[in-house]
């Protein structure tokens, strides 16, 4: 059983690295400017062109703020015997941050997370910070979603506390409800991806679960703003994907009536949606993330993660994995052996009667 979890866990964390390294130089572009450019649908890596807005400097297989806020919130997970702490989660964001900038690759960065790393690097509670924005889509974004899906890796078959670890991840750089309901759906989905007999529906169904119950505590917790309902979104894109008769199908559909950009209601439901159409297989998961325009490594890389915690580290492309792990230095074999460790010791924590 530790064995399988530690499997799961890979499967997920490597998912996320190739989607984000497989969606990088697609990003801000059109689906049908990833075709021409690309000369078809991106199957494998690729350096970014010139005229990349954020990801100047990297590689092809080179991994972007996606992977690395990934890790760091498994860092703080591990640096902490399994707990989660807002001050964790500044530490290793600031951390992140920092290094990424200091090698000329800042701009990956998005605006709240910038915004929070300046806060926590001059003293200041990044928490607050995020509360007292004005326009409401400052801290809406889905740089809380991408990162979360460690939560759910270490409490397998149990959304709650996924979503109990996901609202304190988020309000350190995304104190919105918006924000808060997309990074709650993502990790109660992978939470439920982790249990014995999970399938993409029952997948669904707890996402649909967490961005309900994450909307909830976010308007208690945090700044509520006029954007459109994240689960009523999923929702949408759900049915998009089972109507679309292929995944390229669904993709168009999803990028055209959900939205693929930067914020939380479009990008998470159509991550989510993509992961349906393609029946929950990392491979097609990530492709179509890759492929749907706009922010592509993200959406790749939360569709991956769903996917690979769900299908496990068997269903993970060999060789794509193997050129991640030589243009990155991450140690996902690690983490994951001390994330295993993590979710074993929470699962048999919650079969004790009490």
């Amino acid at each position: 059983m530790e064995n399988r979890l530690h499997r799961k866990i890979l499967g997920c964390l490597g998912a996320v690295a190739i989607g984000d390294a497989l969606g990088m130089p697609c990003h801000d572009m059109t689906s049908d400017e990833i075709r021409r450019r690309f000369g078809g649908r991106v199957r494998a890596f690729h350096p970014p062109f010139g005229d990349t807005r954020v990801h100047g400097g990297l590689g092809a297989a080179r991994v972007t703020d996606d992977t690395l806020l990934t890790l760091a919130v498994a860092d703080a997970y591990l640096q902490n015997d399994g707990r989660i702490t807002s001050a964790a989660v500044a530490a290793g964001l600031l951390q992140s941050y920092q290094r990424a900038r200091d090698a000329g690759c800042g701009t990956m960065f998005g605006p709240s997370t910038r915004r929070a790393a300046e806060a926590i690097a001059a003293g200041r509670d990044p928490v607050q910070t995020g509360l007292t924005g004005k326009h409401p889509m400052a801290c809406a974004s889905n740089g809380a979603a991408m990162k979360i899906a460690p939560a759910g890796l270490v409490h397998p078959a149990d959304p709650d506390a996924a979503i109990a670890d996901a609202v304190t991840i988020s309000l350190v750089s995304h104190g919105t409800q918006t924000a808060i309901a997309a990074a709650c759906a993502v990790a109660a989905g992978v939470a439920e991806a982790m249990a014995e007999g999970a399938d993409v529906f029952s997948v669904v169904r707890a996402a649909l679960y967490g961005a309900r119950e994450g909307e909830r505590i976010g308007r208690q917790r945090a700044r509520t703003v006029p954007l459109p309902s994240v689960a009523r979104r999923i929702e949408l894109a759900v049915g998009l994907a089972l109507k679309a008769e292929d995944a390229a199908a669904a993709g168009r559909s999803l990028a055209d009536m959900i939205g693929t950009g930067l914020a939380a209601y479009e990008s998470i439901p159509t991550a989510i949606g993509l992961f349906v159409a393609a029946a929950g297989d990392p491979l097609e998961s990530v492709i179509g993330g890759a492929n749907v325009g706009y922010d592509t490594d993200t959406i790749a890389a939360m569709a991956g993660a769903l996917a690979g915690a769900l299908k496990g580290f068997e269903a993970v492309p060999a060789d794509l994995f193997a050129q991640v792990g030589q243009a990155n230095d991450l140690g996902l074999d690690a983490v994951a052996q001390g994330l295993a460790h993590i979710a074993r010791r929470n699962r048999d924590a919650g079969r004790r009667p009490s």
